[in-house]
């Protein structure tokens, strides 16, 4: 057996069932040896987009995920994607490898020192003979250190012959949390039981952990507020005294609530410049910091009491020594709060500035939210639009929402959000772009296409970079330097093989329900916005 056949077959025996890339020298002969494995192969028309779809694929399937390009520029096309894998924590595999060792080989690069610098682990395989060793090596040191790795495996080494190759060995997943003594629990209940108006913030940690009921049966000892961050959205969707988003983008009743609370409780959460605004919204209370990674405790925001630990275990801790304490929270905090919240409707928060022929992304994401299914995956790009989107697109789990903006590039969220649909959850996957990252990245959507992925890809559209748009006029200058006369997006879309709507008017995103249940491809929504009208606080 061949190395590429033995990498195929080896990929397979780690559960690899799907694989994205871009074919060259260096992959050409596993890539169909793969397929021919039972596997799935990806073609993408980019290198960025490979490796953005294994992240993606990996965020929603809990799985490994793979990407493949060849060597040289592929591997440097790759990088942005890459950064963006590692400060997202993504279980993603990237192969690739060295030219052939010819000295004047213009492919020739320092793909270890470049992998290193994003942050990723590097592997490489030293000798055919070891192929599956070092293949096992890369996917234990991906689930150890929850991060991507690299694998470089020389071109040369591929139509060797494998030879006698160790069986695979699988992944051994890190141990199981264990609950925090007690003792280490002291000074925060020291603070949490003397707070008069607590709140409890969850992140995306508290939701990995599962850690919804534990939390809600703590808020409901001590009478807490609950919110969460933009990646914990709508985790405590339902209960009473849900605020929603803690952060610049919560709404007028949820403001109210932050600024009255004296103690915020959060769990699995960074408390980053966003989620505390720069320290405007924690100024002033009590902070206690729940976190697995000691590491994150005063990385944005100073903290009273800081508790190493996992966000479910460490709940379930506290509330069973308040309970033991007879601690009973402050009722009449908890019955304000739920008064506050009652009569709450999100589309009477705001003054819509849609005109004649643009809508308000407020009011047209309160719209789409109650003509998809309740069950679906939330995919976002980064950009101005968010402010509109994270807030109003819900869904029904923490887990079913991710933004691919951990490295703050924008046009990665089609990539994303078809390693996403990929993935095979069983709900329909939107994805939430600006119109300049979606150019950016336009060729990946005949992905989509040719995959004919039931992808709802909503481009909130204000023909320009719309940050930019909004600065210039801020310094004086002529917005227009940012503005772009885009082609029609629909009329691309159609032309492309997909199905494509135009939306000028918010009824009109109803059609969007009508369309999705018959999707046999990717369906665009081409949402028109104005320029000028800018909801962002810069």
């Amino acid at each position: 057996m061949k190395v590429y056949q033995a990498l195929a077959d080896a990929l397979a025996r780690h559960g690899v069932d799907t694989l994205f890339g871009l074919m060259g020298n260096a992959n050409l002969l596993y890539l169909p040896a793969f397929a021919d494995t039972g596997g799935q192969f990806v073609a993408v028309t980019h290198e960025a987009g490979a490796v953005a779809m294994a992240d993606g694929y990996a965020r929603m399937s809990g799985r490994l995920g793979v990407a493949s390009v060849t060597h040289g520029p592929a591997f440097t096309n790759t990088l942005t994607s890459l950064v963006e894998a590692v400060r997202s924590h993504s279980q993603v595999l990237l192969i690739t490898g060295d030219p052939p060792l010819i000295p004047s080989h213009f492919h020739h690069f320092d793909i270890e020192t470049v992998t290193k610098a994003a942050g990723a682990g590097y592997e490489r395989v030293y000798e055919p003979a070891s192929l599956v060793r070092d293949l096992d090596r890369a996917v234990r040191r991906i689930v150890a250190e929850r991060r991507p790795v690299v694998l470089n495996i020389p071109i040369g080494f591929m139509g060797a012959e494998a030879g006698a190759q160790p069986p695979v060995t699988l992944p051994v997943p890190p141990p199981e949390p264990a609950p925090p003594a007690a003792r280490a629990l002291d000074g925060a209940l020291g603070l949490i039981g003397s707070a008069k108006r607590p709140l409890i913030l969850a992140g995306h940690g508290a939701a990995v952990s599962g850690a919804r009921d534990s939390l809600v049966a703590l808020a409901d000892r001590i009478g807490a507020a609950l919110a969460t961050t933009v990646l914990g959205k709508e985790m405590f969707a339902g209960h009473p005294r849900d605020i929603g988003i803690f952060g610049s983008l919560a709404h007028s009743v949820a403001g109210t609530v932050i600024a009255e609370s004296d103690c915020v409780i959060a769990f699995g959460a960074s408390l980053n410049m966003w989620t505390a605004l720069n320290g405007d919204l924690t100024r002033g209370k009590r902070i206690v910091h729940v976190d697995t990674d000691p590491g994150r405790f005063g990385s944005y925001t100073p903290v009273d009491e800081a508790v190493a630990g996992d966000a479910r275990l460490t709940a379930l801790a506290m509330d069973s020594l308040l309970e033991r304490a007879g601690h009973g929270g402050n009722r009449h905090w908890a019955e304000r709060t739920e008064k506050a919240l009652a009569g709450f409707a999100p589309e009477a928060d705001f003054t819509d500035l849609g005109g004649a022929d643009t809508v308000d992304i407020r009011s047209a994401m309160i719209r789409l939210d109650r003509v998809l299914p309740e069950r679906r995956t939330v995919v976002s790009d980064i950009g101005r639009f968010n402010v509109g989107v994270w807030p109003h697109l819900r869904v029904a789990d923490p887990l079913h929402f991710t933004t691919m903006g951990g490295f703050g590039s924008i046009g990665l969220g089609l990539a994303g959000a078809i390693g996403a649909a990929l993935a095979g959850a069983g709900r329909p996957v939107v994805a939430t772009l600006g119109d300049g990252g979606f150019m950016m990245h336009l060729a990946e959507f005949t992905t989509a296409v040719r995959e004919r992925l039931p992808l709802v890809v909503v481009v909130l559209d204000d023909g320009a970079y719309g940050a930019e748009h909004y600065k210039l006029k801020n310094h004086g200058y002529d917005p227009a330097h940012s503005a772009f006369a885009w082609p029609d997006l629909a009329a691309l879309a159609t032309t492309m093989g997909a199905r494509a709507l135009t939306v000028r008017r918010t009824e009109e995103l109803d059609a969007v329900g009508a369309l999705l249940p018959e999707l046999d491809g990717p369906l665009l929504v081409d949402v028109r916005l104005d320029p000028d009208v800018n909801l962002v606080r810069y």
